[in-house]
């Protein structure tokens, strides 16, 4: 898979003053592998997305993680 950042996620964590260690300790993984996540190294499981977008006060994927919505679509 390409090295997709999670530009917009970066953002909204700022918006709402939250770190990466507050969202990795509510999705429950290390913080290691958030920054991973968040900066393309890893890849993304469903429902981390799906609870973070939710977290954020959002209801479609892609208003959170847009790059990776763009991408699948074009794989597609």
């Amino acid at each position: 898979m390409a090295k997709i950042i999670s530009k917009k996620l970066k953002g909204l964590m700022a918006e709402h003053e939250i770190t990466v260690r507050e969202l990795s300790n509510i999705i429950n993984v290390s913080e290691r592998s958030l920054s991973l996540k968040i900066n393309g190294r890893r890849d993304w499981y469903y429902r981390e997305l799906i609870f973070i977008t939710k977290q954020l006060g959002f209801s479609e994927i892609k208003d959170v993680f847009p790059e990776l919505y763009d991408y699948i679509l074009k794989a597609g």
